[in-house]
């Protein structure tokens, strides 16, 4: 790596971010409506309960209208000249920021009415040598939580620095 090695790892280590949002019903149906989803389970209150559920059940990918409105809604001086929360930059010299991989794990579905913990924290970093100088690649984990602890969804999202 470069000289900003010890900054670096001071970032990656320092704690997680974490928020605590409950998950409403409008948000659920606006989400279902905007990604075309016609299941009544996502619509209707009724639908879910005669389905098992308490209340509305969110979309697969609901998480990232999460991940957005949690750790990315934030005022336009917060955030860096290429869109990412300043929070987010590593102390790096870079040119371009580009998103990589993005995995999930969805453990089951979000449901309206619950209290959610969401956690963010950088679980892995590497450099590559590319074609135009050297890569650093963070990998975030984004968790998302019940009250007991237990993993509804964590996504695995991958930064690339240049």
């Amino acid at each position: 790596m470069t000289e900003l090695d010890s900054d670096l790892r001071a970032w990656v280590d320092a704690p997680p971010l974490v928020a605590q949002v409950r998950i409403d019903r409008k948000d659920i149906v606006r989400f279902a409506i905007a990604t075309g989803e016609t299941n009544p389970i996502h619509l209707d209150a009724g639908a879910a309960r005669a389905a098992g559920f308490a209340d509305v059940v969110a979309p697969p990918l609901f998480y990232v209208c999460l991940r957005t409105s949690v750790f990315n809604l934030v005022p336009a001086g917060e955030l860096h000249p290429e869109g990412t929360p300043l929070r987010d930059i590593p102390p790096l010299s870079f040119t371009q920021a580009m998103a990589g991989e993005t995995t999930a794990e969805l453990h089951r579905p979000f449901v309206a009415g619950k209290d959610i913990t969401c956690s963010r924290r950088v679980e892995q970093t590497f450099t590559k040598q590319g074609r135009s100088g050297t890569l650093t690649f963070l990998r975030f984990e984004y968790r998302y939580a019940d009250a007991d602890d237990e993993p509804i969804a964590v996504e695995h999202f991958t930064r690339i620095f240049r």
